[in-house]
């Protein structure tokens, strides 16, 4: 498997958003470590190639942030493997596909960013269980994923980043760049959907610097004060914070 120096993509046939967080740095000076988190879009058809790869890797926890639906239609690899601490939290209950469903038609009148807000403040039930279970998660790498690795993913990639320390310009750069891996991937979609609906499979740095501005004014700009207030223990995010590093 290779590893694209500049993304730190993972390049495994049908994973095009798989990226380790490590060789991020910090504004204390620090570097996050390789092998830690993987934040990626869907491994759902991946093979037992890609999967041994994964493994090879270090990977032996899954965290699937997808909705029941999601999972049912489109099944998980990881799911039944004894060698893999799976688990399924959803951070929404919205089926993506579905563009009748509240939460895509209320994205569709709003920013992405709008919805990352709304997910931080009202699925903090979900994101503590994420972070519980990298707390107890086994030695090794940390996958977790949404659909497309960008929105859900994101979120919890930018409140692990702010943990670590990493400056706001580089969560954002972060951010933005997965539409350019995952563009193989929606923009044969997009040219079948209505042009409001577009927004919704990009990522502009505008929606990532509206969730952190909105975490800057409510948190005072800590990841740690928004994981105490949805009911972490300080040990706990201590755990959190040694895993990154």
């Amino acid at each position: 498997m290779m590893i694209e120096p500049e993304s730190n993509r993972l390049m495994i046939p049908s994973l095009y958003n798989a990226r380790d967080m490590g060789g991020m740095p910090t504004v204390s000076g620090r570097m996050t470590a390789y092998k830690r988190f993987i934040r990626s879009d869907s491994p759902s058809f991946l093979d037992e190639k890609g999967m041994e790869e994964l493994i090879a890797y270090s990977v032996r926890t899954v965290i699937d942030l997808r909705s029941d639906q999601e999972i049912r239609r489109e099944g998980n690899p990881f799911l039944n493997r004894s060698d893999i601490l799976f688990r399924n939290i959803p951070l929404l209950a919205a089926d993506p596909d579905d563009m009748n469903d509240p939460t895509m038609s209320y994205l569709v009148r709003n920013s992405l960013g709008h919805l990352y807000i709304m997910m931080l403040e009202h699925s903090q039930t979900a994101i503590r269980n994420v972070f519980q279970t990298v707390v107890v998660a086994p030695e090794g790498a940390i996958v977790f994923h949404c659909m497309h690795g960008k929105d859900r993913t994101g979120l919890i990639a930018a409140l692990l980043y702010l943990l670590a320390g990493v400056s706001r310009e580089n969560i954002i750069r972060n951010y933005e760049k997965s539409y350019d891996y995952i563009r193989p991937l929606v923009d044969p979609m997009l040219e079948n959907m209505p042009p409001n609906t577009h927004h919704m499979y990009r990522s502009d740095g505008n929606n990532m610097r509206l969730l952190l501005d909105h975490i800057d004014k409510k948190y005072e700009g800590h990841a740690e004060i928004y994981m105490e207030e949805i009911g972490l223990a300080g040990e706990e995010i201590e755990k959190i914070r040694f895993r990154l590093f």
